[in-house]
This record gives C-alpha cells, sequence and structure tokens, in this order.
C-alpha cells in the first residue's frame, strides 16, 4: 500500500470529509493535501490525522475554504 493510500484511508475514515474534493499525493515521505474543504477546522484536523500515519516525515497543507485563494507550496 502506498503512503498516499495509507493517508487517504486514515483522512477519509470520517463521513464528514468531502472524498472528491481532496487530492492527496506523496513524495518521498512528504504528504501533500489538496483541495476545498468547508470547515476551517477540517483543513487542521486533516493534517494532523496525516501526520500520524507511519512514514509520513512532512505535511503540505494546501487545502483551502471556499472563496480562499489556494495556498502554494
Amino acid at each position: 500500500m502506498t503512503l498516499a493510500h495509507k493517508v487517504e484511508t486514515i483522512i477519509f475514515r470520517d463521513a464528514d470529509v468531502p472524498k472528491g474534493q481532496i487530492n492527496v499525493n506523496a513524495v518521498d515521505g512528504v504528504v501533500y493535501l489538496r483541495g476545498e474543504v468547508e470547515q476551517p477546522d477540517m483543513i487542521r484536523e486533516l493534517e494532523e490525522a496525516a501526520r500520524a500515519v507511519q512514514g509520513v516525515r512532512e505535511v503540505e497543507n494546501l487545502l483551502h475554504t471556499p472563496g480562499a485563494p489556494a495556498p502554494t507550496a
């Protein structure tokens, strides 16, 4: 199982997470979260959940709320 898939399994466990609006990539232990979520709190929660996955060295959190500009890495 790839690291990105492991992270998806964990962060998409909650039914409130908009699976179709979040993209997860991993390169050399760095996980990139991209997409749009309704609640600002969810942005932080998803990053914390991703950081807790074994094998994750760093998380680049590029998630944003609707209407807010997407952060850039």
